[in-house]
């Protein structure tokens, strides 16, 4: 592994050392592949390097506060150094195995040079948007959304365990200790809350208006499939497939060959509400059986009746724990949600974000981790306070 910030790599370390000692149990595995989220997004803005630690390193919501902490204590600019981490030239590269499209794993790349299959932190491949790449630059892209997504979106289970360093008191485990003291309370036990992997469900458009955007899409998706188990996956244009199956290969080429196969209509037109309608009536047990987080990848772009698209991303809100609509149309700066179909949607969807480069999936990435396990207070999305 290869770091040409010496400085950045050590207050990393500090800060899993720290993080280490208050509780937070931030191991090798979560050290390396923080590493990896700095390679992908970058050291140039110290909120995004802030959110993508978090995304790795936050398992529960009360783990939040104290990751702020220790991040701001261990980021914080002193008199001698600058306020930015890095000039914009540097680059950050991690020499690990990844997988490329159309082959299986690759070797590590040899010592002194960047791993091929890993992102660059320059500020453009980061902010650029997914359908103005070039070949080159889309395969590198696709790397890094597997590096993006490869830690599982985990959720806080019910159930606490035992923890030195936990936030709860055991009672119940104090009185059994006390009593080996002639009932004296002499330490206090305690525990915290563990975590489950979440319930997920990946919904893509793959019509003609979101083809620049498929590809990068799918192989995000791919990547939520492996990292996620029990995570479903569904394609539509103007008909709905499951790709659940399909996704689940091993290796990203043939997993990809594959939902080409399953995918009849791709590039072609869009029934977003009569495909809904589709996965509501003859997969709502399984795919919404649990009060899934449910990802709706789409542009709005709707040929079919607005009222029908309206009425099933209401039932599809109502169904999910969390209904997050992502629109790649919204790295334009102009952006509106003047689409009819969009507009309808609009009022039934808890949150809309964009998902038009890696900078968009890191924020989609971190809101998986950092999503509450209720249903969140509803509230109706309008063009006035998107953003807000």
């Amino acid at each position: 592994m290869a770091l040409a910030e010496p400085r950045l790599v050590s207050r990393l370390l500090a800060l899993a050392r720290t993080l280490r000692a208050r509780g937070l149990p931030v191991g090798t595995s979560d050290l390396l592949l923080g590493l990896q989220a700095v390679a992908v997004v970058g050291v140039e803005d110290r909120s995004d390097l802030a959110a993508a630690l978090r995304a790795c390193w936050c398992r529960q919501s009360s783990d939040l506060a104290l990751f702020d902490q220790a991040f701001a204590a261990a980021f914080a600019p002193s008199e001698r150094e600058p306020v930015r981490l890095s000039q914009p030239t540097a680059r950050v590269t991690v020499s690990a195995p990844v997988l490329a499209p159309g082959a299986g794993d690759e070797p590590a790349a040899p010592r002194g040079r960047p791993a091929r299959g890993v992102a660059s932190s320059d500020e453009r491949l980061r902010r650029l948007d997914f359908a103005a790449c070039t070949q080159e630059e889309l395969a590198d892209l696709e790397r890094a959304v597997v590096a993006l997504a490869s830690r599982p979106a985990l959720r806080p289970s019910r159930r606490p365990r035992p923890d030195p360093h936990g936030a709860e008191v055991d009672w119940r485990r104090t009185r059994r200790a006390a009593l080996r003291h002639g009932g004296e309370l002499l330490e206090l036990r305690r525990r915290r809350h563990g975590t489950r992997p979440r319930q997920l469900l990946l919904i893509c458009d793959v019509s003609g208006s979101m083809e620049r955007y498929a590809r990068v899409l799918v192989r995000f998706l791919h990547a939520v499939e492996r990292s996620s188990p029990g995570a479903e996956a569904f394609l539509f244009g103007t008909r709905l497939t499951r790709v659940t199956r399909e996704l689940r290969h091993r290796d990203p080429a043939a997993a990809l060959n594959a939902v080409g196969g399953a995918g009849e209509d791709w590039a072609g037109g869009t029934r977003i509400g009569d495909c809904l309608m589709e996965l509501l009536t003859d997969w709502g047990g399984r795919a919404l059986g649990r009060g899934p987080v449910t990802i709706l990848l789409s542009d709005g772009w709707e040929t079919g009746d607005p009222k029908r698209l309206a009425a099933a991303t209401a039932r599809l809100q109502r169904s999910s724990r969390l209904l997050i609509w992502c629109n790649p149309r919204m790295g334009d700066p102009q952006f509106q949600p003047s689409a009819a179909g969009m507009r309808a949607a609009l009022p039934h969807v808890d949150r809309l974000q964009p998902v038009h480069n890696l900078a968009s999936l890191a924020q989609l990435c971190s809101a998986l981790q950092l999503a509450d396990t209720r249903h969140p207070r509803r509230r109706q999305l309008t063009p006035e306070r998107i953003g807000a």
